[in-house]
């Protein structure tokens, strides 16, 4: 159960707070894949006041996902080994201590079917209600759970899965996101025409890249709370932040500065390509990755990995080799001997990312990183800072939920199991 894993991370870690398809390949399905008419989904208005209630898909996140600590920009090197065999089924890839985490092989029946029955509903929603009456921000808080929630139930469908580009649309021969999976208010829809065609269109601004999670570790993390409308572009900076501030997202080469493919596919947002990228990252940058970006070399968009995004790499059970585990980097005494667990709950492969994280934690929470306070200025007026916004009550701003049966637990009930949410 997940929530096995979430007790572990609270007595244990001192909890605290590339894949985006290649550019080569979007653009063939680009071309070989109908564009989806659209045009039923240009209106907004931008004085609603409604809103959608994301608060199930909030409680199933923050039972699913694993919080990977920020990345230290060191790459892991080499490949853990385990005693006793040659085999190793675990991630080998240099970003494999990058990016949040879904917990596949620990999601049974009720989980599966929470993310399915939430998704028909967001699959349902434009149908009944008048989706043109919801402002943008709405709309585009509805697009980007729309689009995870589906890329984690075809997932799930097919785990266990380790390379993401070979995994096919629940119930079709066609790739995850080519097929057109979803129908929304009448129009037949596919993963890239959601991003490609709608988001990527109706939204000029580079920031809605970091809200579209593709199962894998190349691309932005997965986050362990629902977009909303009222926190949807916060919640797109920082994961901005994060992504870039990664070697997934930008990595120094001899010659060159490598970058996601993720800026390729999303060129158009930057007219000016070098100059504007180089000025969007550096808007999110850290001191290490500025340093790297400080200079004149190239820009070249190809780093990403198609490796899923989830624990164990796509291995579950006890397989693959003796125990305990070994791995290839001294570690400090810090290390937590995570091998008592069952291979069932944590399989060897997932023990190797685990330590890495609770080692990263204890280090932040040592350096100080865990726990700061930032405060951001509020706008004034000659009277002093402004008044909260007041949130409009009545048939003027309805709130439309969006809460699945779930085995019929209510939101309240979930957040009472998971208070960390």
């Amino acid at each position: 159960m997940p929530r096995i894993l979430s007790a572990l991370l609270v007595a244990t870690a001192l909890s605290a707070g590339s894949v985006i398809l290649p550019a080569s390949a979007q653009a063939q399905q680009a071309a070989t894949t109908p564009a989806a008419d659209i045009s039923v989904f240009y209106g907004h208005n931008p004085d609603s006041t409604r809103t959608i209630d994301f608060t199930a898909w909030s409680d199933v996140l923050g039972d699913i996902v694993l919080r990977v600590p920020p990345s230290t920009r060191e790459p892991a090197r080499g490949r853990p080994v385990q005693t006793g065999t040659r085999i190793f089924r675990g991630n080998a890839t240099r970003y494999r201590y990058e990016a949040n985490r879904v917990v596949y092989h620990l999601m049974d029946e009720p989980y599966e079917q929470a993310v399915h029955e939430f998704r028909v509903a967001m699959e349902a929603l434009p149908s009944r209600i008048d989706f043109a009456s919801l402002n943008r921000d709405q709309q585009l808080a509805y697009w980007l759970n729309l689009y995870n929630a589906t890329v984690i139930e075809n997932i799930l469908a097919r785990y266990p899965e380790t390379h993401i580009d070979r995994t096919r649309a629940a119930g079709t021969s066609e790739g995850l996101f080519d097929a057109k999976i979803l129908n929304v208010s009448g129009v037949p829809l596919s993963l890239n025409d959601i991003r490609l065609n709608i988001v990527y269109r109706l939204w000029d601004d580079p920031r809605v890249m970091y809200g579209f999670h593709s199962g894998t570790i190349g691309s932005p993390s997965i986050l362990r709370s629902a977009f909303t409308g009222r926190t949807v572009w916060d919640q797109l900076d920082r994961n901005a932040a994060e992504f870039i501030n990664s070697l997934r997202g930008v990595e120094l080469a001899r010659d060159t500065v490598r970058v996601s493919s993720l800026y390729s596919e999303g060129a158009h947002f930057f007219p000016d390509y070098d100059a504007d990228l180089r000025q969007h990252l550096a808007t999110y940058a850290n001191a290490a990755t500025t340093a790297e970006l400080d200079n004149n070399l190239p820009i070249q968009a190809d780093v990403e990995t198609w490796l899923i995004a989830d624990m164990t790499n796509g291995v579950i059970g006890c397989g693959g080799g003796g125990s305990p585990v070994q791995v290839s980097q001294p570690i400090g005494t810090n290390r937590v001997n995570l091998n008592n667990l069952d291979c069932y709950t944590m399989p060897t492969t997932g023990r190797i990312l685990m330590e890495h994280v609770i080692e990263r934690r204890i280090e932040m929470y040592r350096n100080g990183e865990i726990g700061i306070v930032r405060t951001i200025d509020l706008p004034t007026t000659d009277d002093g800072p402004a008044p909260a916004p007041v949130q409009p009550q009545g048939e003027d701003a309805p709130v439309i939920n969006m809460s699945p049966t779930f085995g019929g637990r209510t939101p309240a009930q979930n957040r009472e199991d998971n208070p960390e949410g």
